[in-house]
C-alpha cells in the first residue's frame, strides 16, 4: 500500500467544558496572543493533483494550516485535570512524529494569553489516536480556555488525491485517566482537496447573419464581421501546495506549463472566415486544419481569461453552421503529480436570420428551351413585405454568374420569375444549368417549377423548400 506522509507545522486547539453533561467544543483557527479566537474553522484547500497516484509514497507536506494554527476552543474553562483524545479521518497520524501542546486563557476582553501554568500532558502518538494525557492547571487561579497542538503529521492520505476529500479530526475531553466526558468536538474537515485550476467555459450568443447587409449574410448586427464563440476562464482554486502555506497560483508554473485551447467548429472552412483570435493571440485562416484550430499559451498567460472570436472578411456571404466545440488540455505542472483534468465545451453556432434556400439545376432559357423553361416561384411568410436576393451559381462549377434582386413580395404573397428575367437583369449569358441561392428578409421558401409551354401544363420540381422559421408550404 502507499504511503504519504503530511507534516503540519500548524497547531490544533480544542474546546472542552467542565461539566457533568458532554457539551460540544469546536475547532477553529487560533489566532496569535492578544487576538480573539475565531467561531469557524475553514479548511485549507490543497491541490488534489499533488496527490496523485504517481506520487512519491512518502509525500512531506509541511508549513501551517489556515494561517499557522488551529484551535479547540474549550466551551467552559477547564480547572482541573484532564485527558484529551483527538481521532483523524481520512489518514492516520505518523506515530514518530513528535506533538507538543500549550494552554492558552482568555482576558476580561476574551483576548488570547499564554497561560504557562499547564502541566503534565504527557503525549502519545498512535496512527489511529492522539493522547494527551495528565494535563494539570498548576496554580489555583489558573485555567485552560484553549488547547494547543502542533506538529502534527499524516500518512494513508491517498485519499486527497480525489476532489472532495477531506482528513478531518474529532476530539474528546474527558476527567483524567477515562472520567467523566466534559466536552466533544465533532469531526471538522482541517485539509481538503479541490482542483488546482478551475475551468468555466460559456457559450457564445448565436451569431445572427444579416440577409440585408451587401451581399446577403456577410455582417452580423452593427454591421460587425466578427462573432464571439465562447469566454474561456482558467482561474486559480485557491490550493495550496507541499508546504500547506503557499497558494500554487502565485507561480503559475508550478500548476501547468503550458494550456491548448483546441477549437473544431464548421466556420473555420467557410471561405468568409479570415481568423480565429483568443485572448490576444491570433490564428489566420491558412493555419487551420480543416474545421480545427489550436492556441498554445505559457507561463502566466495560462492562469487568466481568453475570448474566442471568429473574424469574416465582410464581403463573403458566410454559411449556416452549427455550434462547434472547445478542448481545454493542460500540462502538469513542477508542483504536481499528475495533470490538471481537461475541460470542454460548446461555441456558439452562427445563424442566418430570415430565408435562405436554395434550387438546383434550373435551366437556362438556352437549354430548357420551350419544353423545359424554369420559373421560380419565392413566397413571403412573414409578416411584412421585403425583396428576395437571388445568387446565380454555374450548377457544375458553383462560379457566380451574377446576383438579382426581386421586386418587394408583399406578406403572405407569392412572387413568380422566369429564367430570362433573371439572365437578362443580370446580364447573364444563357448556358446550361444555373443553382439559385434564395434569400430574403422574412420567413418563407421557393418552388422550382418546370413549365411546358407546347403542352401547357406545369411540374414542380422542388424537393428542397426549406428556409428558415414557418417555411412549409
Amino acid at each position: 500500500m502507499k504511503r504519504q506522509t503530511l507534516l503540519s507545522g500548524s497547531a490544533l486547539l480544542a474546546t472542552t467544558a467542565l461539566s457533568t453533561a458532554a457539551v460540544a467544543g469546536a475547532f477553529v483557527p487560533l489566532v496569535a496572543a492578544g487576538g480573539i479566537v475565531a467561531t469557524k474553522m475553514t479548511a485549507i484547500g490543497l491541490s488534489s493533483q499533488v496527490f496523485g497516484g504517481t506520487a512519491p509514497e512518502t509525500l512531506v507536506l509541511g508549513g501551517s494550516i489556515s494561517g499557522g494554527q488551529i484551535a479547540l476552543d474549550f466551551t467552559n474553562t477547564i480547572t482541573s485535570t484532564f485527558d484529551v483524545t483527538v481521532t483523524p479521518t481520512g489518514a492516520n497520524f505518523v506515530s514518530a512524529s513528535t506533538v507538543k501542546v500549550a494552554s492558552y486563557k482568555k482576558d476580561a476582553n476574551k483576548s488570547l494569553v499564554l497561560d504557562t501554568s499547564l502541566v503534565g500532558c504527557t503525549v502519545q502518538v498512535l496512527t489511529d489516536r492522539i493522547l494527551i494525557e495528565d494535563c494539570a492547571v498548576s496554580a489555583a487561579s489558573a485555567k485552560s480556555d484553549v488547547l494547543l497542538i502542533s506538529g502534527l503529521q499524516f500518512n494513508e492520505a491517498n485519499g486527497l488525491a480525489t476532489v472532495g476529500s477531506s482528513i478531518s479530526l474529532s476530539a474528546v475531553v474527558q476527567a483524567a485517566n477515562g472520567g467523566t466526558t466534559f466536552e466533544t468536538v465533532a469531526s471538522t474537515a482541517i485539509i481538503t482537496s479541490k482542483d488546482s485550476v478551475e475551468t468555466t467555459i460559456k457559450a457564445g450568443t448565436t451569431g445572427k447573419l444579416i440577409n440585408t447587409s451587401v451581399p446577403p449574410f456577410a455582417t452580423f448586427a452593427s454591421a460587425a464581421t466578427t462573432v464571439s464563440l465562447a469566454n474561456i476562464k482558467n482561474s486559480s482554486s485557491a490550493a495550496v501546495g507541499a508546504d500547506l502555506a503557499t497558494n500554487l497560483a502565485a507561480v503559475p508554473s508550478a500548476i501547468t506549463n503550458t494550456v491548448e485551447l483546441t477549437v473544431t467548429h464548421g466556420v473555420l472552412t467557410d471561405a468568409a472566415t479570415t481568423q480565429l483570435v483568443a485572448g490576444a493571440v491570433t490564428v489566420i485562416a491558412s493555419n487551420f486544419k480543416s474545421n480545427v484550430a489550436s492556441f498554445t499559451f505559457v507561463g502566466a498567460a495560462t492562469i487568466t481569461s481568453y475570448d474566442i472570436s471568429v473574424a469574416f472578411n465582410g464581403t463573403t456571404a458566410v454559411g449556416n453552421w452549427a455550434a462547434g466545440t472547445v478542448a481545454v488540455v493542460f500540462t502538469k505542472g513542477s508542483a504536481l503529480a499528475t495533470g490538471i483534468a481537461n475541460a470542454s465545451g460548446a461555441l456558439a453556432a452562427i445563424a442566418r436570420s430570415g430565408m435562405s434556400t436554395s434550387i438546383n439545376t434550373a435551366n437556362s432559357s438556352v437549354a430548357g428551351g420551350t419544353a423545359f423553361q424554369s420559373l421560380v416561384r419565392i413566397t413571403n411568410n412573414g409578416s411584412v413585405s421585403g425583396a428576395a436576393t437571388v445568387i446565380v451559381r454555374n450548377d457544375k462549377t458553383g462560379v457566380i454568374l451574377g446576383t438579382f434582386t426581386t421586386a418587394d413580395i408583399v406578406a403572405n404573397g407569392t412572387l413568380q420569375i422566369s429564367m430570362p428575367t433573371i439572365e437578362g437583369a443580370t446580364g447573364i449569358t444563357p448556358a446550361g444549368q444555373y443553382n439559385l441561392a434564395i434569400s430574403g428578409p422574412f420567413t418563407g421558401y421557393a418552388q422550382h417549377v418546370m413549365f411546358n409551354s407546347t403542352a401547357g401544363t406545369f411540374v414542380d420540381l422542388s424537393g428542397f423548400r426549406k428556409g428558415a422559421g414557418t417555411n412549409a408550404p
